[in-house]
């Protein structure tokens, strides 16, 4: 009878346990694809790319939740990790918590932005990589929920996986001898051979070694173009065949020099022909590099000619600034030199001057003045005085002064060159605040942001992130590089909880410990500067709970189908008991 009841039974508690068992699913997150995720109009809806710079890759990965009663999700972002990828693998798990709606965006509420800066392999390749984000959270009913939302990002400045490859030279070439020195050298070609220029002439030596099918090599010179070339040109060709160990072809050329020639590097090009070792027809170039010093010195490029004409010309040769560094809301001195290189007088000359930056301005309300005429042939000095306002943004800013005159016969014209002046402003940053909890469990990762706001003039230059105290270990420096006037800088850094014994000169495991928040950057004349924050807060010893131990607080989910079966396993339960009964008294009355 004992056996009968037990076959009954046993069925029923295994439905009750898996009906226990099971856990909801839900999809209570869903991305906002309307959400501008770098700042300049990136949106899920129009094509959001994640942005790659510095050696990074930027990802902003806006979620909303259906569900109110979610306060914080956690993130662990999945990578490969295969030779191919281009990421930098390591264990990335942080907490985003929910955004709290503000003036500039009131549908904030129930809003989860996360960002992630993910390191970049130096040797990755370009194409389209995905990472997926792995969400963990609990839903208003209690229960575990996790969903994964895949972002893809392109890496475009790594190696293009389609550049061909570069192809090992085809045996048989011949090579230049670099290790040896012949007549006519002063050094051999490994230590930097120059071929000699003396007694108007050029002097090139051409050692080369390999295997011939013939044993004949010629060697032609190429002098390259005519137009101001040094050398007088002719036919110079040689033909060589084998000296001392039978495998050297040595040639010797002598190029006449013009005597107008012109210092300076000029390349020549020798170009061989021989049969290789299979007998095949090749060619190769070798390029000699031949320097003159014992000439004329070369026209200047960027000088100004001086050309004559039957008009006034004026021209600004010379523009002096004092001082030659400028702060903001300082005042400077221009002083012009203003030449006349036309061949008939420049009258009624107004000379003016303004600046297209806002920073810039004249100091005085009239901002021109009439100097006298100017003869063909002479010059003018004229000074004015300009300012800048507090305002300025730093480096060199330009200013323009124009030249309005005309001539004997009634003729106008005009000309205008730009100048700069080099301005210096303080730097000034600010940064978002750090928050860390009063306590923390040894083991755990604590996220801090890592956002530097440049409010100054000057820009921000190496901006650098960075975390140090007594069982603190963050897992990088935050590298934020430049950050122009009026720009940001963002960045978040992950910093591991250790014990404080991991830290020299610690002995005590789990208590207090200090940190500092530190911001390092440059301005442009490479001085450092740091913005400091310190914190507190107390690392405790992590607590090991075992199955033994009973769990708190805990009320299990059953859903309304659970229910369901369990009331049904009740009724079954009850007829068996009914039906074994019956069974019982139908054996006692026989």
């Amino acid at each position: 009878m004992r056996k009968i009841v037990a076959m009954l039974l046993l069925p029923l508690a295994f439905l009750l346990l898996c009906a226990t068992d099971v856990r909801a699913e839900g999809n209570a997150l869903y991305i906002d694809t309307t959400y501008d995720c770098d700042g300049r109009g990136g949106t899920y809806e129009g094509g959001y790319v994640p942005a790659v710079e510095g050696g990074q890759a930027r990802f902003v990965l806006p979620l909303r939740a259906q569900d109110s009663a979610i306060p914080s999700i956690t993130v662990t972002p999945e990578i490969s990790t295969e030779a191919s990828s281009p990421f930098a693998y390591g264990n990335y798990q942080f907490t985003v918590y929910a955004s709290a709606p503000g003036p500039e965006d009131p549908n904030r509420d129930n809003l989860f932005v996360i960002s992630l800066n993910l390191p970049l392999k130096a040797d990755r390749i370009n194409g389209t990589y995905p990472v997926t984000f792995q969400v963990r959270y609990t839903d208003s009913t209690g229960a575990q929920q996790s969903q994964a939302f895949p972002v893809y990002v392109t890496i475009s400045d790594g190696t293009d996986p389609n550049a061909p490859q570069p192809s090992e030279a085809p045996a048989g070439l011949l090579s230049i001898d670099g290790a040896h020195l012949y007549a006519g050298m002063d050094k051999p070609y490994a230590d930097g051979y120059m071929p000699r220029v003396e007694n108007g002439s050029a002097f090139i030596v051409l050692p080369l070694v390999g295997v011939t099918y013939d044993g004949r090599v010629t060697v032609t010179v190429d002098l390259g173009a005519t137009a101001d070339s040094p050398f007088l040109y002719g036919n110079y060709s040689q033909t060589a065949t084998p000296q001392g160990w039978g495998s050297l072809y040595l040639f010797s050329f002598e190029i006449p020099l013009a005597h107008d020639r012109y210092n300076g590097s000029y390349p020549v090009t020798l170009r061989a022909e021989y049969l290789n070792a299979r007998g095949a027809q090749t060619q190769q170039s070798f390029t000699v590099y031949v320097t003159i010093t014992d000439g004329k010195t070369p026209p200047d490029p960027n000088a100004v000619e001086k050309v004559e004409a039957e008009k006034p010309e004026l021209f600004i040769s010379q523009c002096a600034i004092a001082p030659e560094t400028v702060g903001g809301n300082e005042t400077f001195t221009v002083d012009v030199t203003i030449e006349n290189i036309g061949n008939i007088r420049a009258r009624s000359v107004k000379l003016s001057w303004a600046s297209s930056e806002p920073g810039i301005l004249p100091v005085e309300t009239a901002n021109a003045q009439l100097l006298e005429n100017i003869a063909a042939g002479e010059s003018a000095h004229a000074s004015f005085a300009m300012k800048t306002t507090k305002d300025v943004l730093a480096g060199s800013q330009p200013f323009t002064v124009t030249l309005d005159y005309v001539d004997l016969y009634g003729g106008t014209y005009s000309t205008a060159r730009e100048f700069l002046v080099h301005i210096t402003q303080p730097v000034e940053l600010s940064y978002d605040a750090i928050s860390v909890p009063k306590e923390i469990t040894a083991g755990e990762t604590l996220s801090l942001p890592a956002n530097v706001f440049n409010i100054g003039k000057a820009p921000l230059r190496n901006v650098s992130v960075s975390v140090s105290g007594a069982g603190l270990f963050p897992t990088s420096t935050v590298f934020l590089g430049d950050i122009a006037p009026g720009e940001a800088g963002y960045g978040q850094m992950e910093v591991f909880i250790g014990m404080l014994s991991m830290t020299e000169g610690y002995t005590e495991s789990y208590g207090q410990t200090h940190g500092l928040y530190t911001i390092t950057y440059y301005d442009d004349a490479d001085t450092e500067y740091t913005a400091e924050t310190t914190f507190t807060l107390e690392i405790k010893q992590p607590v090991i709970e075992t199955d033994t131990q009973p769990e708190e607080n805990q009320s299990p989910v059953i859903q309304w189908w659970a229910a369901v079966l369990v009331g049904l396993a009740v009724i079954a339960i009850l007829v068996s008991g009914i039906i074994v009964s019956r069974f019982i008294r139908a054996m006692k009355m026989q």
